[in-house]
């Protein structure tokens, strides 16, 4: 067994990949840990949101911008695309999936797909609404267990949660400068 244990250390440490194993393997583990849902659902989940991208990209040939989340089952698809086709295309390529529950489909029909300067205000607003619910005084809330997904300055909230802390999450969120607005897609445990 140690022989074994040994050789397997030394393989990782031999690849360029094993940093990326090994501390995705720990932020997983980590994530896991915290969260209210069994591992298994966090791996169907994150399963789930792959194979939606994946079929994403061979399936819509336009040019869009759809952000994929998965928790729990239930699927949010948001962000912009050109067309109403797009639009059904990326709810039913979501539909299909094994695992999944429902889908949340918040994609707006534009013109024209936004541009980085749209898209690195929502990583901000993201930034500044994971940082904001460090600052929730709830006993045993855990922010890790809020799931955030901005797109258009719209903020998707996915978790299993109570109903004080979905009220407590939405009110600190919704007034953060440059949201527009909050949607709860939450679970409630209560």
């Amino acid at each position: 067994m140690k022989i074994i244990l040994t050789a397997l250390v030394l393989s990782f440490g031999l690849s360029a990949c094993a940093p990326v194993l090994v501390g995705g393997a720990l932020v997983t583990a980590v994530n896991v840990a915290h969260d209210r849902r069994s591992s298994g659902q966090v791996l169907d989940d994150k399963i789930i949101t792959a194979s939606v991208k994946n079929e994403l990209r061979k399936s819509l040939v336009d040019d869009s911008r759809i952000k994929v989340n998965t928790y729990n089952g239930v699927v949010l698809l948001a962000g912009e695309v050109k067309n109403a086709s797009d639009r059904v295309t990326a709810e039913d390529v979501g539909a299909t999936k094994d695992g999944v529950m429902k889908v949340v489909n918040e994609l707006k029909l534009v013109d024209e797909v936004s541009q980085l300067g749209r898209r690195t205000k929502d990583k901000y607003i993201s930034t500044k609404a994971k940082g904001s619910l460090l600052k929730l005084d709830i006993e045993d809330f855990d922010p890790t267990r809020v799931s955030i997904t901005t797109a258009n300055h719209e903020v998707f909230l996915m978790g299993l949660v109570t109903r004080q802390e979905a009220d407590a999450v939405v009110e600190r969120i919704r007034n953060l400068k440059h949201v527009k607005r909050v949607v709860k897609i939450f679970e409630y445990m209560d």
